[in-house]
């Protein structure tokens, strides 16, 4: 009588466990085409600063097996930005959009270190410690940078969202999965972004087209643009 009870008590146990999110999420299958919403903070922002409500809470990452676009809005919609990544030839083109003036730049890989000069170089730190982020499991790394200045980011990536090479153009292009937690810095903006919802949809693949209406101008250009823009949010 007492193994009956005791194998009707691991039964119980095995459905509970087998119920709760943290299984799903284990027998979760691997997705190819969908939606990635990221809450954003600013750690460097004092929280009643004026320019806080200035600046943008959520940002979206749609992707396909070998293209995403990333989208950001702030400043109650007067500046927006558009980024299509083609991954498997590592380009994009970086669309910009200020009040009337709208401009789009055709970066190829040789064109990253124009965008990312401000990085100082980087170790990247892979660690045993797993969480689970928006439903996906994720592993941890460090990234570690070589100026004393520069503070330690925390990296939580996946490897259950199928997007090939999804951060080439990024400091962190050595890591294999697709990033749900983690920090950038761009014009001294120091920049947080942690998944809250991954969606797994059919994706229209006129989304990663080149917008109409932008005029073209090289990385340099844009970059420039880009740096008075973020220069107003730090008043």
């Amino acid at each position: 009588m007492r193994t009956k009870d005791t194998s009707m008590t691991v039964v119980l146990l095995a459905v509970a466990v087998l119920g709760n999110g943290c299984s799903q999420v284990l027998m979760r299958d691997h997705i190819s085409e969908g939606i990635i919403e990221y809450a954003l903070s600013f750690p460097d922002y004092d929280p009643n600063g004026l320019m806080v409500g200035m600046l943008p809470e959520r940002t979206t990452l749609t992707f396909g097996k070998d293209k995403q676009l990333a989208e950001l809005s702030a400043g109650m919609g007067v500046f927006r930005t558009a980024i299509v990544s083609d991954n498997a030839n590592q380009r994009m083109d970086y669309h910009l959009s200020v009040l009337s003036k709208k401009i789009v730049a055709h970066i190829q890989h040789r064109d990253l270190s124009t965008l990312n000069k401000e990085e100082p170089p980087l170790v990247i730190l892979e660690t045993t410690e797993v969480d689970t982020i928006a439903g996906y499991p994720c592993r941890k790394a460090i990234a570690i940078f070589a100026s004393i200045d520069a503070p330690e980011i925390e990296l939580y990536y996946t490897d259950r969202i199928s997007m090939r090479d999804p951060n080439w153009f990024s400091p962190f292009s050595e890591l294999p999965g697709v990033l749900l937690r983690y920090e950038m810095v761009q014009h001294g903006m120091r920049m947080r972004l942690d998944a809250v919802a991954v969606r797994s949809q059919k994706v229209d693949q006129e989304l990663f087209s080149l917008k109409a209406g932008y005029e073209q101008v090289s990385p340099e250009v844009l970059d420039h643009e880009l740096g008075e823009v973020l220069s107003t949010f730090s008043l």
